[in-house]
């Protein structure tokens, strides 16, 4: 990996964490818990753009900078934000490498939706009930809307072909 890779790694971290960071500011309205997410478009940008490692490196180091910066490291929050994004970026890998026959927002759809499936299973452990499932057809129906905010975000900053010419620019 050359430093300029590198330094654009370095950004997208810290763009993701500073999304993360002041979306972790901003109270729940109406559902508890539900976020809209907004770091993922980082996350997404640099899949797409970057590749797998990157955006588990990226993915990584947004959950738990931003668990750090909140105070939060550890805790059930955080393991719940953890299994979230790994569950979320698992699938949008899958969808986006291998399956190849949704764009850029159904991923995003697909990754919102498991991310509070895996929220959810942490719940469901913690809480040692699998009552927490009634929960879930509520928070999936907001994981729609967010996940499609999210993946048309991506789909226009992606558009603008930023990264590619910086990729281009710099030899990576």
């Amino acid at each position: 990996m050359n430093i300029h890779k590198i330094t654009l790694v370095g950004v997208l971290i810290a763009g993701a964490v500073v999304i993360g960071y002041l979306e972790s500011l901003i109270p729940s309205v109406g559902i508890p818990g539900i976020k809209l997410g907004l770091a993922n478009i980082v996350i997404l940008i640099t899949l797409y753009e970057l590749g797998i490692k990157e955006a588990i490196f990226v993915n990584a180091l947004r959950v738990i900078l931003v668990s750090l910066i909140t105070g939060t490291l550890l805790s059930y929050g955080f393991l719940m934000s953890l299994a979230g994004a790994i569950l979320s970026l698992g699938v949008m890998i899958l969808f986006h490498t291998l399956i190849k026959k949704f764009s850029i927002i159904g991923v995003s759809v697909l990754g919102a939706l498991f991310h509070v499936i895996g929220q959810i299973i942490v719940a469901m452990v913690f809480l040692e009930s699998v009552y927490v499932l009634y929960y879930l057809p509520f928070i999936a129906v907001t994981s729609l809307i967010t996940g499609v905010l999210v993946g048309l975000g991506s789909q226009l900053i992606i558009k603008t072909g930023a990264i590619k010419k910086i990729k281009e620019k710099y030899n990576f």
